[in-house]
């Protein structure tokens, strides 16, 4: 009989909690973000890609959706952002791992969002491991510097392929003739960039080349921060910062005067 004359006040409670709980799931949007494959850690090998199923759903209308991209911390890039209606919406996302890692271990954080009609935004993130044993260099081949004696492009960016002058801070390597009148090429390299040296190395299998065989030879190697007396098929190899790059001297053209007097060179990096 006691119980009874306390169900009213049961009822009324269990009221109010749910609306409570409802008015809490309202507040907060009642985001949903689901991914497939389900793990938030990803193991996977350069150049492989990967397949995301995406499912959102909301109390509320979704009006965006994107995806960022960090690797290994440095910055984000938005790769995916759609305009986006109603209150469920799919994707299928295939993701491709980029295959121009250096050696090591690489780490990719993919953001996943949603915004709603009111601004809110849900977030979910994927991380990707990716780890680099070895991998085969790219050749950047037709590649020409002049002399310095000329007033042409006398240095080079290893890492971009670009022809520069050697008063560039970002030049790689740069030649050292001098403006005379017997207008030799010098045939010697240097750089402006205190850190950089270079070992050469001409029974270096250029032709195999992997990062890992140009990060072996050249620590194991006599380093020169200058290099003379350079020969056509001369094999240079370096460091810059964390990359490893073969650089392989294809002609060597010492003209009268000073005007054309260049090397032709191939890149593998």
């Amino acid at each position: 009989m006691k119980t009874s004359k306390y169900l009213p006040f049961f009822y009324f409670l269990m009221i109010l909690i749910a609306v409570s709980c409802s008015d809490s799931e309202e507040d907060e949007g009642g985001f949903g973000i689901r991914i497939n494959p389900e793990d938030n850690y990803l193991e996977r090998d350069p150049g492989d890609n990967v397949s995301f199923t995406v499912n959102l759903s909301s109390n509320r209308d979704l009006t965006r959706y994107r995806i960022t991209e960090s690797i290994d911390g440095k910055g984000s890039k938005l790769i995916r952002d759609q305009s986006i209606s109603g209150r469920f919406h799919s994707d299928f996302y295939n993701y491709p791992v980029p295959d121009t890692f250096g050696f090591g271990d690489h780490e990719i954080q993919l953001i996943f969002s949603a915004i709603d009609s009111r601004g809110e935004e849900m977030r979910r993130a994927k991380n990707i491991r990716v780890r680099v044993t070895d991998r085969l260099l790219t050749e950047f081949a037709g590649n020409t510097m002049y002399s310095s004696a000329s007033s042409q492009f006398d240095a080079f960016n290893l890492l971009t392929g670009t022809p520069i002058y050697s008063s560039d801070t970002l030049a790689h390597v740069r030649d050292l003739s001098k403006a005379d009148s017997l207008g030799t090429l010098s045939r010697a390299w240097t750089s402006p960039v205190p850190e950089i040296k270079y070992v050469r190395f001409n029974n270096f299998d250029y032709g195999n080349a992997t990062e890992q065989m140009v990060r072996t030879a050249y620590t194991t190697g006599v380093k020169n921060d200058t290099l003379r007396n350079l020969q056509n098929d001369d094999i240079i190899l370096t460091q810059i910062n964390d990359r490893y790059v073969a650089v392989k001297l294809v002609i060597i053209d010492d003209q009268s005067g000073t005007v054309n007097d260049r090397y032709f060179f191939n890149i593998k990096r």
